[in-house]
């Protein structure tokens, strides 16, 4: 990576192509029938009544460790080569009947659909004849968390799929003055117009997570297959690329970049570790693990309750209305069912599935209300507003302890920035450093963006702390780029199945 000249460009650009609000339109339009293609059944999975698709439904295959959820669009595939036709799939969404059926009963269907689980509070033999009070079920969740969900050393075969999209509405860059060489007006000006106004990234992976049991942040990643499309292409600017580079290149060790606007700033660092030029060559269809494995701790926050923002009717119920919906059985467990909005000041409505006897979380699914929307701030020329955001997540247990099987959270954004850059090159001094070379522009930008992040959890198994600790990663992972999505790309694997839109989008070409 090109640092110098990726954090001038990015600073005000890719750091937000993890956001945008336009959301993609559910695709529930119904193909004639279930099929097997290459040892691959797809299908749809519906509401019985309403005919609306069921997001993120469980489905395996009974006494097989095969099994997959269906995408944000009810649609799934899933890899049935070497089994036969009389081979059942179990289909189970919480709050519904589940439904085995064969492959052979699959082939011929035109859609799953599973019914409600019909359920009455004064029948509930589960609540022993009283009403519990729902806020009280919620508090212990958190109370209960750290003996609910234990640590242990293990292994978790995990498919990963992340969407960024960014769609710039607003865009300029005034330059004011620079000292650097062949960083000039005319070059910034073929910045501002070559920059692309939209940018859209799909990664798909499928690897083996390792965690430890001593500490639960500590993570490893095995990859075993990575899928990327990204539409994004700085091709068109390898002149100034190079121009960056020299900079880099010509940086002794008593000199260093700095980048500041207004009285915020920071050095940017290089550290050895960073990918040279030389090494792009040599790496170009890899990417280091370690970045990626940043990335997936920190998205793993999410699954550990601990963020408190994004679970805030968890750790501050006084801002939200409980009720309690009623009560089901899941798995041999009882079950509370609580629908939550805001009350006092609170942001989320949704539904919680609580476990009757250890108050665990099993299942989330939830959103912002109407009207409401996280953080939002405008001050000194920069403006940030949270607008969209949805979740879903679900635990299942495994010798009493729950686990997670698959969670998928979406965020949206929109970002404004007017606001003067100075880009610094600086000699270490006694007291004050010298500043050497500067280039100051005015840059204003307005990006609409949305960010998407799903996990599905195919296997686990509990290892030994040495396992854990003897697993060497590696230092690189490959990396599949395609201008397309197609099936072949996955063919043999259990994944979330693809959306249309995913399969329909091709990188554009960017005009030269």
């Amino acid at each position: 990576m090109k640092k110098l000249f990726l954090l001038f460009i990015l600073f005000f650009f890719s750091f937000l192509s993890g956001f945008s609000q336009n959301q993609e339109k559910a695709d529930t339009s119904i193909v004639s029938q279930h099929h097997i293609t290459n040892g691959e059944l797809s299908g749809i999975v519906l509401d019985f009544n309403s005919k609306e698709p069921l997001l993120y439904t469980n489905i395996y295959v009974l006494h097989k460790n095969i099994g997959t959820v269906t995408n944000e669009n009810g649609r799934f595939a899933i890899d049935v080569l070497g089994l036969n036709k009389n081979d059942t799939l179990r289909f189970q969404y919480i709050g519904y009947k589940a439904r085995n059926l064969t492959i052979q009963m699959l082939d011929t269907m035109s859609a799953v659909y599973l019914k409600k689980e019909s359920y009455n509070l004064l029948e509930a033999v589960i609540f022993g004849g009283s009403t519990p009070d729902p806020r009280t079920i919620v508090k212990n969740i958190i109370r209960n968390k750290d003996s609910n969900y234990r640590t242990k050393p293990s292994l978790w075969k995990t498919f990963i799929r992340e969407r960024n999209t960014a769609d710039v509405t607003h865009f300029r860059i005034d330059y004011k003055k620079s000292s650097i060489e062949n960083l000039d007006r005319q070059a910034i000006a073929e910045m501002e117009q070559k920059l692309p106004k939209h940018t859209t990234a799909y990664t798909d992976f499928l690897g083996n997570l390792y965690f430890s049991g001593n500490n639960k942040d500590t993570l490893k990643i095995a990859p075993i297959r990575t899928v990327e499309l990204k539409e994004k292409n700085m091709a068109d600017l390898k002149q100034i690329e190079d121009i960056f580079d020299n900079l880099a290149a010509n940086t002794s060790e008593n000199e260093y970049w700095k980048m500041r606007s207004g009285i915020v700033g920071g050095k940017i660092d290089f550290s050895e570790n960073d990918t040279t030029s030389r090494n792009d060559s040599l790496h170009k269809n890899q990417q280091k693990l370690r970045y990626y494995r940043r990335a997936v701790f920190s998205e793993m926050k999410y699954p550990s309750l601990d963020d408190k923002k994004d679970w805030e009717f968890l750790y501050k119920t006084g801002k939200y209305k409980y009720t309690l919906a009623g009560g089901i059985r899941v798995n041999g467990e009882d079950i509370y069912i609580i629908d939550f909005e805001p009350d006092n000041g609170g942001i989320f409505k949704g539904r919680l599935f609580v476990s009757a006897s250890t108050y665990a979380l099993i299942r989330a699914d939830y959103e912002y209300a109407p009207g409401k929307e996280g953080t939002d701030f405008h001050l000194f020329g920069v403006g940030y507003s949270e607008n969209y955001f949805s979740g879903s997540i679900y635990f299942e247990k495994v010798n009493g302890s729950y686990v997670l099987k698959y969670f998928s959270q979406k965020t949206g954004t929109a970002v404004d920035f007017d606001r003067n850059i100075i880009l610094l090159k600086k000699r270490k001094r006694f007291l004050f450093d010298k500043t050497l070379k500067e280039l100051k522009v005015g840059l204003k930008i307005a990006v609409n963006s949305e960010s998407s992040v799903e996990m599905l959890v195919l296997d686990r198994k509990q290892i030994p702390q040495k396992a854990f600790d003897d697993f060497q990663q590696k230092k690189y992972m490959n990396i599949i780029y395609v201008d397309q999505f197609n099936d072949s790309l996955w063919k043999g694997y259990s994944i979330i199945e693809p959306t249309r839109q995913m399969k329909e989008y091709k990188k554009a070409a960017h005009p030269r």
